[in-house]
């Protein structure tokens, strides 16, 4: 018959083992989510981009920045990502499109900073940040657009 000793060693034990297997499964997520920000296209890069001149930009590398973003997020099962992931698709499309308004890409970009921004909200710490400097200039660069198509329909 085991005693009162016992069963509080076994206890602990498990209790302790139970920790072990807790704190391994942390860090392997842990791991998992660094190793993603290791691989992810940059974003610093991007954000850069953004940031100047409308005008400097090729639809080509556009689409091919995109595609690496598509890339990258295939595989992730949250739902925010799945959605961001079809936004970018929605604007490859809208930049291949030989009809495209200029308003159909503001409100893509400007939907894409939205969901980009609500991805930082949830972000771990040194993701964060720059997540929310890439949404921030997904908006700026819609209102660039938006800006620069006012303005061309103004001079014909």
């Amino acid at each position: 018959m085991a005693t009162r000793n016992d069963k509080t060693t076994q206890k602990e034990e498990h209790s302790s083992e139970a920790k072990v297997e807790q704190e391994t499964a942390k860090k392997s997520d842990s791991n998992t989510a660094e190793s993603d920000v290791d691989n992810a296209p940059d974003i610093e890069s991007l954000t850069e981009i953004l940031h100047g001149d409308i005008t400097e930009i090729e639809s080509d590398e556009a689409i091919d920045s995109i595609d690496e973003w598509v890339d990258f997020f295939k595989g992730h099962k949250e739902d925010n990502v799945k959605e961001l992931s079809a936004s970018l698709k929605d604007l490859k499309k809208l930049l291949k499109g030989k009809r495209t308004e200029a308003t159909q890409i503001v409100e893509a970009l400007a939907k894409l900073g939205e969901q980009t921004n609500a991805i930082g909200d949830e972000a771990g710490r040194g993701v964060k940040g720059p997540v929310h400097t890439l949404g921030k200039a997904l908006i700026t660069f819609s209102h660039k657009i938006e800006r620069a198509a006012a303005k061309a329909e103004k001079e014909s």
